[in-house]
């Protein structure tokens, strides 16, 4: 029984360890839904694949401030990008989120942006 308790903490350590989806800020109920940016790239073999989300889009602008930021991996098998919010975000009126695909794997996902 021990054993079986061992495999599941462990199992859900490694779960949380490679999850895609990735989140920061508050969204509150007055939040509106500001931009959805899809990323899609295929994978190549033995190789990392690179992506970046900007907002606002170039050539565009922003007043208003950035409240919460989710980006869903949009994969189901658990295979999806890592995400790094590198500048701005939550409090700020700008945002880059770098996506960064597992080993030999491609980018599927889904950011959300919510301001004020």
């Amino acid at each position: 029984m021990k054993t079986l308790q061992i495999v599941f903490v462990l199992s859900a350590i490694f779960a949380v360890a490679f999850a895609a989806n990735a989140s920061w800020g508050t969204k509150l109920s007055s939040s509106k839904l500001a931009s959805t940016q899809n990323v899609t790239i295929h994978k190549k073999a033995n190789a990392y694949v690179e992506a970046q989300i900007v907002f606002p889009v170039n050539g565009q602008t922003n007043t208003k401030i950035i409240r919460f930021i989710s980006v869903t991996d949009r994969f189901t098998n658990s295979s999806g990008p890592i995400a790094t919010l590198w500048s701005g975000g939550p409090g700020y009126t700008h945002a880059t989120i770098q996506l960064k695909s597992q080993y030999s794997q491609g980018i599927n996902a889904t950011a959300q942006i919510f301001t004020d």
